[in-house]
């Protein structure tokens, strides 16, 4: 399903129709997944791009991980239904897909400030946790933990240049309560 698009004579304005999409509503996949959600292979390709980036400007940005997994058979659906309100909360700037494909959701949040009395890390799961209880209810939204990561990860006070965590740097890690 390929966008149009077409100028408008009369207005001058670029007019964008959507070809078998009703663009009234999220936008679903073949699968019944929000298709502005990333495969698990674009998300982690983006996600390399992002930490190279943070790497080379020192402009930090926050990952921030989705995991129903504890709860046995219905991880995928609750994870679907948090994709959903994920799209609708996150800005337009920020990216979401399958960090590990419909097992865990993620989140880059870009262009965050580390300043500030409140931890950026505290005011992004506080936004998230606040819109799955007002959206999947508070049983629900329970059964997502949230893990959040800044980057670029910090070298260790010792001085000998390597990250405590070489994979991911943990900030938080606990479920909505």
């Amino acid at each position: 399903m390929a966008n149009s698009f077409s100028r408008n004579l009369s207005s001058g304005r670029l007019q964008s129709q959507q070809k078998g999409i009703d663009t009234n509503s999220t936008r679903q996949s073949a699968d019944g997944q929000n298709a502005e959600v990333l495969v698990e292979n674009v998300f982690q390709s983006m996600l390399t791009l992002e930490r190279r980036r943070a790497e080379r400007s020192g402009n930090p940005f926050v990952l921030m991980l989705l995991d129903a997994n504890s709860e046995n058979g219905t991880a995928r659906e609750i994870l679907i239904h948090a994709a959903n309100v994920v799209v609708k909360t996150k800005r337009e700037t920020d990216l979401a897909g399958w960090y590990k494909q419909n097992a865990i959701l993620g989140i880059i949040f870009t262009e965050v400030s580390l300043e500030g009395d409140l931890s950026i890390t505290e005011t992004l799961r506080s936004k998230i946790e606040k819109a799955f209880v007002q959206h999947l209810g508070r049983d629900r939204a329970a059964k997502i933990a949230i893990s959040v990561h800044i980057f670029p990860e910090r070298s260790d006070q010792r001085g000998t240049g390597w990250a405590e965590d070489p994979g991911l740097y943990v900030v938080h890690d606990k479920k909505v309560s």
